[in-house]
């Protein structure tokens, strides 16, 4: 990903026996950008990891790339999670320098067996009925007025208006 990703919608589907679930990866030196994300109606058996986003994955085609260039990862609605059988909740790590901003994870409940459900770095974002509690950088709860920051809703979604707000306060 060196170019841009945007406007993906993951809708109703099943993640069993899989290492990790719900990814997003890039490193400094891809530059481009992830905007625009919703992923919703998920259910997870037998998962290690529910969400990672990682921005130190460091994988380059070639030794031509700027490492000066970084990624825009922006506007990410993850919603209507459920979850059993989860080792982690998430790893959530952008880059020192270049804040993963506007997460947006709602209604999501996982059944996790590690004491340190979240770790979370360089990221900020909302959250709502989140269990186990989303990380601290992701806590600020969800309202309408950010919604226009981080409540990234496809065009299908959208024309449903202010009748989506109880999923999300």
């Amino acid at each position: 990903m060196s170019g841009g990703v945007s406007e993906v919608h993951v809708e109703d589907i099943y993640i069993f026996d899989s290492h990790t679930a719900i990814r997003i990866k890039t490193s400094p030196g891809r530059g481009g950008y992830v905007r625009n994300v919703y992923v919703s109606n998920v259910i997870l058996a037998n998962v290690d990891i529910a969400i990672r986003f990682t921005g130190l994955y460091g994988e380059h085609p070639d030794d031509n790339y700027d490492p000066d260039a970084l990624p825009v990862i922006e506007r990410i609605t993850i919603k209507d999670v459920i979850g059993k059988k989860v080792k982690r909740a998430g790893l959530i790590q952008g880059i020192k320098g270049d804040t993963f901003v506007n997460i947006c994870l709602s209604n999501i409940t996982l059944n996790v067996t590690s004491k340190l459900p979240w770790n979370c770095s360089y990221v900020k974002g909302y959250s709502a009925l989140v269990s186990p509690e989303a990380c601290e950088p992701l806590n600020q709860r969800i309202s309408p007025e950010h919604c226009s920051d981080c409540c990234y809703l496809p065009n299908h979604i959208t024309s449903l208006g202010n009748q989506n707000w109880g999923a999300w306060v």
